[in-house]
């Protein structure tokens, strides 16, 4: 029996760029044709084809280099043309000297990128440049291919920008907070975040989606997970017990455990020798301190998370029981079940909550978080709703009867395909926003 088949991908369908492209291209020859056949649409197209982004905010930009690039390298193959007129009205037509004009003017054509600031549009600047002074040296009227040249550009563009911030006439709920786990909910565990998910979630998020994730794991493991999404909304980290700002890296709300509690806890973890990390804050910077690591399941989640660039770790000393938000233990299975088993029955058991998680990187590890009893997700959760005056919410999580949305399977980027039909569903009363002016 052949394995392979039932873990073999689906092929990814086209995406919304590739249809967006293809309808930029049609216009570009359509207009082509209106035109009376005017002027070339191989650079119509070109140029619409390098417009139509991901994103509106940078198809604006690129839009808008193209088309200085574009009179950058026009002006300068017009004057090109013209310093070649008046060289073959004096003298006798030399292909080299021109040749060598050309390429004196191409390292210009470059400088006046650098002094426009826009260095990466060089190279379309002397693609325009020379298309115009190499192809059409002979022509008695430069300024007619140089207009034609322009107006390709302009065009594609233009097509690029039409086709772009035009849409289906949606709703857009900004109203509701939308709130989604991560592993196992927008990827599966082991994975990283689709391409398609990615560019769906910033394009929501960039037209007033007010989403966020909520997640058992912290605010560093969040940006490793989710680099490249733009989350504007704060973050519900460490199974609620911080809500944290992605962008200003500060938090904003947190709950810590009672020092009384730090206290107890620390010295019934001691007495049973019991390797652990302290998750504090100190001055708005989360740190994680550690103990001696003579235990193997804590050296190798240290060696693991430590060349992170945004974890702070430091060793403990003294006594420690300010800002502690939780403990995070990792050893072998039995003993810390035991350990906890031990834990339920001392008279502050009650002001602390456990979780557990199979380290993924040994079978027989186990590691526990010991948080405030009071710390929940629901309650960070309505306490953004507050922040941000919303009044409703939609969940999205693997675990059934626990969400509003459940996400049975993250193949074929589920989670971010039922967050647009929730955020942005069809609907003729959405006229408004058939075409989008940012």
């Amino acid at each position: 029996m052949n394995h392979d088949l039932n873990t073999r991908k689906p092929i990814p369908l086209p995406g919304q760029r590739i249809f967006r492209s293809l309808a930029a291209v049609l216009l570009c020859f359509a207009v082509y044709e209106l035109r009376g056949k005017h002027g070339m649409p191989f650079y119509s197209a070109i140029a619409a084809l390098q417009c139509v982004q991901q994103y509106n905010r940078s198809m604006h930009t690129v839009a808008r280099r193209r088309v200085i690039g574009t009179f950058v390298g026009a002006a300068w193959g017009l004057l090109t043309l013209l310093i070649a007129l008046r060289i073959r009205e004096n003298t006798v037509p030399d292909e080299m000297v021109h040749y060598l004009i050309v390429s004196l003017i191409t390292a210009v054509v470059i400088y006046s990128t650098v002094l426009l600031k826009i260095q990466d549009m060089a190279y379309f600047s002397t693609v325009v440049f020379l298309s115009i002074t190499i192809n059409h040296i002979g022509d008695a009227n430069p300024y007619i291919f140089v207009f034609h040249r322009t107006m390709d550009t302009i065009i594609g563009v233009a097509a690029a920008e039409l086709v772009n911030r035009t849409h289906l006439p949606r709703l857009r709920n900004t109203d509701i907070l939308f709130v989604s786990g991560i592993q196992d909910t927008i990827f599966g565990v082991g994975e990283k975040i689709s391409g398609y998910s990615k560019v769906e979630l910033n394009r929501l998020i960039e037209d007033g989606c007010q989403f966020t994730v909520s997640t058992i794991q912290t605010p560093a493991t969040v940006r490793e997970l989710l680099p490249d999404v733009d989350l504007k909304l704060p973050v519900i980290a460490a199974d609620g017990t911080i809500l944290f700002d992605m962008k200003k890296r500060e938090i904003l709300r947190a709950a810590y455990l009672e020092p009384e509690t730090v206290r107890q806890l620390t010295a019934f973890l001691d007495e049973r020798e019991v390797e652990y990390f302290v998750n504090q804050t100190e001055h708005n910077i989360l740190i994680v301190r550690y103990g001696d690591m003579k235990n193997e399941a804590i050296r190798a989640l240290y060696e693991q998370k430590r060349p992170s660039l945004y974890r702070n770790f430091a060793p403990r000393s003294g006594v420690m029981d300010q800002n502690i938000l939780y403990f995070l233990l990792a050893d072998e299975d039995e003993k810390l079940r035991r350990v906890m088993e031990e834990l339920e029955r001392q008279p502050w058991a009650s002001r602390v909550r456990v979780t557990y998680d199979r380290a993924q990187s040994h079978d027989n590890w186990l590691c526990i978080k010991i948080l405030p009893v009071e710390s929940s997700q629901e309650k960070m959760q309505q306490f953004l709703m507050e922040q941000r005056g919303l009044n409703r919410k939609i969940t999205f999580g693997s675990q059934s009867g626990a969400c509003d949305v459940y996400i049975q399977n993250t193949d074929k980027d589920r989670m971010v395909k039922e967050l647009k039909k929730r955020f942005e569903p069809v609907n003729l009363r959405g006229w408004r926003n058939i075409f989008r002016l940012h």
